[in-house]
């Protein structure tokens, strides 16, 4: 299930891994929210206010009436310096279900993965857009440290994986930036996200992961009692992931899930990996910049639908559909495809802006845009190669729109059952 052509040995990794390796949930001794005040109250009219017992209550982080943990209530510093993991998750661990985590403005640094629990949310003040530019950044969110040894900068576990006494459900992450760019470019693969099997709706909104070893965000599989679970019924708004050791973005078996206005930047893999995310909507998505292709597409079965995505010079090609399962359908409306196949400045090399290998399923597009060029200065090869290509599939068929490759914008590879253009489809 993975991509083998032409890649770097960071992305020659199976997805289905076990349950991530965390750190392990820390025990707070002091008491929490409601029960603090109520102790402190106690001995108050105990006459006790001055022992050690009523100044342990009275320094015990206190739970405000919206229900949200500060995690300066629980030693983090946010100074940028000092190791705030074991306090990020002291707070987590206290939270009741619809609790929230709120990290002040100021810069995190962890040491390990910190783990949210089941209906709980991680908010920071700040999810970062996109800035390629080498810009400084206000400090704000998590930063591993240099020696950080986990899988991810921020797990989410399963009830299995997590031992939690409930399902895995409604876990937020929201404005929060994940700032990778202090972990070795040589050492080990840490993700952004995580997510471990069977996890269901999972909602980020207004994220950034940047400069992470791994893959930017990462749904894995859990063996189960049942079997292989895998995350899934996701929802993601206004997320960006830049620069990433590894995969952008990599889906598996994530179905029933909404994906929007979510851009991918850069990266040593393709920009986004999707194995088996039926039944799935992505609406104004983007791929720009990644070694191997934008959009990886593998075997599913239902409907994934694309509206509104783009694509801009990714090495490979623009968006790749590979998938077995005649129960598939790929349906891409209003999609803009631009300069893909970069392959590695030289242009050429059989990348198109649409390719379809291999495939049982059917492939449909309308308003489709295909269109080719250099950098944007002008410099290195014009690309894609090729505008739409199909070989060995079953159904190919684009009704609308404009169709431009390097060298042939309508690529037929042999061995289709049926590839075709509409009358409305325009070729350069």
């Amino acid at each position: 299930m993975e991509n083998t052509e032409n890649t770097s040995p960071r992305t020659r990794r199976l997805f289905l891994g076990g349950a991530a390796a965390g750190v392990t949930a820390v025990a707070l001794t002091t008491t929490t929210g409601i029960g603090a005040a109520t102790a402190t109250a106690a001995a108050s009219e105990a006459g006790t206010g001055t022992g050690t017992d009523a100044a342990a209550a009275a320094d015990a982080p206190k739970l405000n009436n919206l229900g949200w943990h500060d995690v300066r209530g629980y030693g983090a510093t946010g100074d940028g310096v000092t190791d705030d993991t074991l306090a990020i998750q002291a707070a987590l661990d206290a939270c009741e279900p619809g609790n929230t985590v709120y990290l002040p403005a100021g810069q995190y640094r962890t040491s390990a993965p910190v783990k949210i629990p089941p209906y709980v949310t991680l908010q920071g003040t700040h999810g970062g857009g996109e800035n390629e530019w080498g810009a400084v950044d206000p400090e704000f969110g998590l930063k591993p440290l240099p020696g950080f040894v986990g899988d991810a900068v921020i797990l989410v576990l399963d009830k299995l994986s997590g031992g939690y006494a409930t399902k895995s459900v409604e876990v937020r992450i929201l404005q929060l930036t994940i700032d990778g760019s202090a972990l070795p470019a040589n050492g080990a693969e840490v993700d952004g996200i995580r997510a471990v099997g069977q996890v269901q709706h999972l909602q980020l909104r207004d994220v950034q992961v940047r400069k992470v070893t791994g893959h930017g965000i990462n749904t894995t599989y859990s063996a189960e009692p049942s079997g292989p679970q895998a995350p899934f019924c996701l929802h993601f708004d206004r997320v960006s992931v830049l620069w990433p050791g590894s995969f952008g973005i990599a889906l598996n078996n994530s179905t029933d899930s909404v994906i929007h206005d979510v851009y991918v930047l850069g990266g040593n893999g393709a920009g986004w990996w999707i194995a088996g995310a039926g039944n799935s909507t992505f609406t104004s998505c983007r791929a720009e910049w990644s070694a191997n292709e934008g959009f990886l597409l593998r075997t599913w079965q239902g409907v994934i639908q694309f509206s509104g995505c783009s694509t801009d010079r990714n090495g490979f090609d623009g968006i790749k559909v590979e998938n077995t399962d005649r129960k598939g359908i790929l349906q891409l409306s209003g999609c803009r495809l631009t300069r893909d196949g970069r392959n590695g400045g030289t242009g050429g090399g059989g990348y198109a802006g649409l390719k379809v290998r291999n495939t049982a399923a059917k492939v449909l597009a309308d308003g489709l845009l295909v269109t080719a060029g250099n950098d944007d200065d002008g410099s290195q090869g014009a690309s894609p190669a090729r505008g739409v290509s199909a070989g060995n599939s079953a159904c190919t068929v684009v009704t609308s729109g404009f169709v431009d490759g390097v060298e042939i914008d309508w690529h037929d590879d042999g061995g289709n059952t049926l590839f075709q253009k509409g009358a409305t489809v325009v070729l350069s």
